[in-house]
């Protein structure tokens, strides 16, 4: 048993030559005006998204300066809350706060001011 051939030649001669008549894909077929419709349609998305992705790109750089601005706050805090504790062990030793007094002009009981 011979096989037979696959039978697309003689189905290809039956389909009749549309692009003659203008009827292709490069014919009228593209100008209907479905098409003219998606086209509006897409380029309409199309710009639509491209606004959209501008202003996420505007809205991440604000957050970045945002950002950028309280780790600036944030350090300053950490520096004052530094300088604050320094302030408070130095308040609780005793020899810090004699020579505090002492640049008011105090002085202990045993001890006799002499002016100058």
């Amino acid at each position: 048993m011979t096989p037979r051939p696959f039978p697309f030649p003689s189905i290809l001669r039956k389909i009749p030559d549309l692009s003659r008549r203008g009827l292709g894909y490069n014919g009228p077929t593209l100008e209907r005006p479905i098409y003219r419709f998606l086209h509006v349609a897409f380029a309409l998305g199309l710009a639509h998204a491209l606004f959209l992705l501008a202003q996420e790109g505007v809205r991440a750089h604000q957050l970045a300066q945002r950002e950028a601005r309280l780790r600036a706050e944030l350090r300053q805090a950490e520096a004052r809350v530094a300088e604050l504790k320094a302030l408070l062990s130095a308040a609780q030793d005793p020899a810090h706060l004699e020579a505090l007094a002492r640049r008011l002009g105090m002085v202990r009981r045993e001890e006799i001011l002499k002016r100058r």
